[in-house]
């Protein structure tokens, strides 16, 4: 018996030469040669599997952010590279080619630039694009154009994608953190354009777009690669629109079917609370997001 982090491996009389050298590899660097999906030990795969995690906004994120240029406030719904790093160290190992076809200003592409992975990101918005561009390394690929026409980019197989699309046209929606952001001056929509998939008001077919999308993402991943999509379901006038359970199920019925694996669910413990429906009726704060995790199978 032979003890590997947290795990046990039991093995009998007959081990070849092959064992005993992958055992040996194993309790030196603590990385199983017969992992072919990361560069992950036994502990640290452990540590990702927890269906939910704590996460709020760094300092140093933001700050590297706004060292980068104060433009970067104008994206309304921007993610952590430090978060998006953890996904991208357990789904890729180093040099990998990882996507986002809703790249934004480049947060996914930061975390390439600190896991050692190429990036490919894909806006609409040439604001975001040319931020993302200050903000990333040179070998990081970006690219100005509609996530509807990726299958005319001409773009290489990918081993990964992760990435946030538009919850439908919410920053339409003016709530309580859009009033706060057009007090500051700060943009509340992602753009004007008609073809940004956020500006689209047909709930159905933003649905049958967003899929349209995640269409060409699978033929662009090699087999078994993940997709990874961080979204939410969505209250819109005091209605309950189940997007991420929707698109979940949407995905999974694809001509081109990914399977859907699990989630892990993204918990903001920092966000105020404010006291909707008081005193009449029960209207939660919605602090967490789904990350659906997806397999090209």
């Amino acid at each position: 018996m032979i003890k590997v982090g947290e795990f046990k491996i039991f093995h009998g009389l007959n081990e070849t030469r092959e064992h005993h050298a992958q055992t040996k590899l194993i309790e030196e660097q603590g990385v199983d040669p017969r992992n072919k999906l990361n560069d992950l030990t036994s502990k640290e795969w452990v540590k990702f599997l927890r269906s939910w995690f704590i996460f709020d906004a760094l300092k140093s994120d933001l700050e590297e952010e706004r060292r980068t240029t104060e433009e970067c406030k104008q994206h309304p719904a921007t993610f952590s590279p430090t978060m998006v790093s953890d996904f991208i160290l357990f789904f890729t190992k180093r040099g990998m080619k990882v996507f986002d076809p809703f790249v934004g200003i480049g947060s996914t592409l930061v975390a390439c630039d600190r896991t050692g992975r190429l990036g490919y990101g894909v806006d609409i918005n040439p604001k975001f694009i040319e931020i993302a561009m200050k903000r990333t390394a040179k070998n990081q690929t970006i690219i100005l154009g509609d996530a509807l026409e990726l299958d005319k980019m001409n773009l290489p197989q990918m081993d990964f994608c992760i990435t946030s699309p538009p919850y439908w046209c919410m920053l339409h929606k003016i709530d309580v953190n859009q009033k706060v952001r057009i007090k500051k001056g700060l943009a509340t929509k992602y753009s004007d354009l008609s073809n940004d998939l956020g500006n689209i008001s047909d709930y159905n077919l933003f649905l049958e777009r967003i899929c349209t999308v995640f269409d060409h993402v699978y033929d662009l991943l090699r087999s078994k690669a993940y997709l990874a999509i961080i979204t939410q379901n969505i209250i819109d006038e005091g209605t309950m629109m189940p997007f991420a359970w929707e698109l979940a199920v949407k995905l999974s019925n694809q001509p081109h079917k990914f399977k859907l694996k699990k989630e892990k669910i993204w918990c903001q413990s920092h966000k105020h609370l404010h006291p909707f429906g008081y005193p009449y009726a029960w209207v939660s704060n919605t602090h967490h997001h789904y990350c659906l995790i997806f397999r090209k199978e």
